[in-house]
């Protein structure tokens, strides 16, 4: 659902900003058929980790521990979902993101939390770029011929061109209904596989496990890394992290909720940048106003808790195949075959199943790369904007050259450097999916404190959820950096 505003909804700078008047369906208490209305931006981030969190994390997590990390993912999606939900609905409520007013609301330097924030997570966007990239690479060349190194360069270049040129329209309606019938079929074949539900009821309780003792024979390199670093590979990996959220933020905009449907929008933007440091933006606190922002935040939370629910869901299953499967078997998605075993899931089904896999994963890992291109471009145009007027007046489209090249080189260097899915994507999945993140959600909560009149702030519980969210990715990510650096 995108919002149309009309042509009277104009800015009148001696007066608080006022509202659009939300449709119907999000006036009253969100129902099912509400949230499935206005999915759509959460619908990028789900369909974007299924080709790494839940495909890869989740099944070689069930392959080395079988049902003990249930609790991970589930843990994970929560805390996402906080993160998600409260950049999204401080966009839609306040009109601005949340980077453009970290600029001046922390001392010090002008802009120095949004560009360290910024920079950290741009940082990131390479090594899931060249990560699924090789991941795939290695699974075409075991099918056909050549190197993987080869077929993750020439699948990075087509991806750019395709995702410069947009010319993906049909390739998406294929992945769509390829990988929605791998993931029906996944369905099916936990039920085939026939798991321990006991077992995997016990895995909901959160413990820290230990490797068995066949990892270390069968598997040294992985017996090395820690198994807290492990754990926090998956943990950061599902759901994304800061890199998907300030695009996906920033994505917002195309869809005009709340004060994001104003007509001006010029002078929206001019009005809020001048407001100065810890003064509350001039929003409304009309009671019919605060009405129409609680109306309009269901919008993103509808769309965000659809999307992680399902994130959630597709990664347990794949966690009891690795499980009941890989684990028995002591199979383990690790280097140049990170993509092969999971195959196994659908045989179970129905041997004829193994194509529909193969064909599956190509199209959710290349609809990822593709995504991944103007995704991370909105990434850095809300990193910067707020800093240069310059890059604020050419929009999102002046950053896409320089971000294309730079996701071009530095993808490819780690290709041919690195080589290997889960070693190029475990940094960037504990800065940006825990650490980074884990700060953005302790900083929502503190910039609508300073800034929000009390009206228009999450609720009590709303501040509970984003806040225990942010302690708990903030301490896994320094442990994580931390066993990352020095163990």
């Amino acid at each position: 659902m995108t919002y149309q505003p009309s042509a009277s909804e104009v800015l009148d700078e001696s007066r608080d900003l006022t509202y659009p008047d939300p449709p119907a369906q999000l006036r009253k208490r969100l129902t099912l058929t509400a949230a499935l209305s206005v999915l759509g931006p959460g619908a990028i981030v789900a369909s974007a980790n299924i080709g790494s969190g839940e495909m890869v994390f989740a099944s070689r997590g069930g392959a080395l521990f079988a049902y003990a990390l249930i609790w991970a993912f589930i843990v994970s999606a929560v805390a996402k979902a906080a993160l998600a939900y409260s950049m999204n609905r401080y966009v839609v409520v306040t009109g601005e993101h949340p980077m453009s007013r970290w600029t001046t609301l922390f001392r010090g330097p002008r802009g120095w939390f949004t560009l360290l924030m910024g920079i950290v997570s741009i940082a990131a966007i390479p090594s899931w770029v060249g990560g699924l990239a090789i991941g795939l690479g290695d699974l075409m060349a075991g099918l056909t011929f050549g190197a993987g190194a080869w077929w993750a360069t020439a699948l990075i270049v087509i991806s750019g061109i395709l995702s410069w040129v947009g010319g993906y329209s049909k390739l998406e309606k294929a992945q769509t209904v390829i990988v929605g019938f791998m993931l029906v079929a996944i369905a099916v074949s936990v039920f085939v596989l026939q798991p321990d539900w006991l077992a995997a009821l016990g895995g909901v309780i959160p413990n820290i496990p230990e490797y068995g003792s066949w990892v270390a024979d069968a598997y040294p390199e992985i017996a090395e890394r820690s198994v807290l670093l492990e754990v926090a590979t998956y943990l950061g990996a599902v759901g994304g992290g800061t890199y998907d959220y300030i695009g996906y933020a920033g994505m917002m905009r195309e869809k005009k909720w709340g004060m994001l449907g104003h007509k001006d929008q010029v002078g929206l933007s001019e009005r809020l940048v001048s407001v100065g440091r810890g003064q509350q933006l001039p929003l409304s606190t009309d009671p019919e106003q605060v009405e129409r922002a609680k109306a309009w935040s269901r919008a993103p939370l509808g769309d965000t808790v659809l999307s992680f629910i399902a994130i959630g869901v597709f990664a347990t299953m794949f966690m009891l195949n690795g499980a009941a499967l890989l684990f028995t078997e002591q199979l383990v998605p690790t280097g140049n075959e990170t993509l092969d075993y999971q195959a196994q899931f659908l045989t179970a089904v129905h041997p004829t199943f193994e194509y529909l896999y193969y064909v599956a994963v190509f199209f959710a890992f290349f609809g990822s790369l593709y995504a991944f291109w103007e995704l991370y471009s909105y990434t850095a145009f809300e990193t910067l904007a707020p800093i240069s007027a310059r890059i604020r007046r050419g929009g999102q489209r002046m950053m896409r050259p320089w971000m294309y090249a730079y996701i071009l080189v530095a993808s490819l260097l780690l290709v041919w450097t690195v080589g290997q899915l889960v070693i190029i994507v475990t940094p960037a999945s504990i800065l940006g999916g825990l650490l980074t993140s884990g700060i953005f959600c302790l900083a929502i909560v503190w910039t609508e404190h300073k800034v929000l009149p009390k009206q228009l702030r999450l609720s009590k519980p709303g501040q509970w959820w984003v806040v225990g969210s942010g302690i708990l990715l903030t301490f896994l990510g320094v442990i994580s950096t931390w066993e990352l650096l020095f163990a």
